[in-house]
């Protein structure tokens, strides 16, 4: 059964701005928005009312009611759930969507762009620092020359001295926080080849990309919530797997873990 919430993120994409900041407040709130009146909602989105109540229609509820009811009905059944089950389920529900979204040609196309590359800079804001972070971590374990950039200033900075040569890989599930997009607008003009890991499509982030590597919004049920984007963690372990089939990358690989390992047994030895 598809629900209220998989229904609004899948339609994501086709929103205007205020549909969006509705969609918005009910992916992150569902739970908050099954008990407010439509003038809260209205109130807290910066929407009217009968901007909510065409949002209600568009996604299939006959009016609000409808729309709030079936809001109670979903996290309802979640909160009942066993809560080690609830988590079962949201990873197989995600995995499930993470494959249908999966395009191989794009994924190879990126796997190469990354290869090619003089450097390697990765940029995320929030929990979105997180992954770039992660991917960062493995592929300086490569052997490529790469850095996660977490900092908004810092990424403009960046971005001024990037060139033609050069690979920024940014995750951002919104593509539309401002900040991320001047750096990488900054970055674009210099020449540099854009790879986007994101949730959405039509949106300024899809818009300034080369290619695209779409990961899950994750929706908030009140049992879990997810810091880092699971989805990306997901395709981070998928391009980790692929560059390793390279002998040179993974003898590389190898060489630095093996170092970490005894750098990790000195420190233990001097304590």
């Amino acid at each position: 059964m598809t629900s209220l919430l998989k229904d609004i993120q899948s339609r994501y994409s086709s929103f205007s701005d205020k549909e969006r900041q509705i969609a918005d407040y009910l992916l992150s709130s569902p739970d908050e928005a099954s008990q407010s009146h439509i003038k809260e909602i209205a109130s807290k989105t910066g929407v009217s009312v009968a901007s909510i109540t065409r949002f209600a229609k568009k996604v299939s509820c006959r009016n609000f009611v409808e729309l709030k009811l079936k809001l109670v009905q979903q996290t309802h059944i979640e909160k009942s759930d066993d809560i080690d089950e609830a988590l079962q389920q949201q990873y197989r529900d995600m995995f499930k969507d993470i494959r249908a979204l999966s395009e191989k040609e794009s994924f190879m196309r990126v796997l190469t762009m990354i290869q090619e590359a003089n450097r390697i800079f990765i940029y995320g804001l929030g929990s979105s620092g997180l992954a770039s972070q992660e991917l960062n971590y493995r592929l300086s374990r490569m052997g490529f020359t790469s850095e996660a950039v977490t900092d908004p200033h810092l990424m403009v900075i960046r971005s001024a001295l990037l060139k033609e040569g050069d690979l920024l890989l940014t995750f951002s599930r919104s593509g539309q926080t401002r900040d991320l997009l001047m750096s990488i607008e900054k970055a674009r003009e210099n020449g540099v080849k854009i790879v986007s890991f994101t949730a959405y499509g039509d949106t300024p982030l899809t818009a300034l990309s080369d290619e695209v590597l779409w990961t899950i919004h994750p929706i908030r049920n009140g049992i879990f919530s997810p810091g880092l984007d699971l989805s990306a963690l997901f395709l981070i372990d998928r391009m980790t797997t692929h560059l390793l089939q390279d002998p040179a990358r993974n003898d590389t690989y190898t060489q630095t873990v093996s170092i970490i390992k005894s750098l990790s047994h000195l420190n233990h030895l001097k304590e």
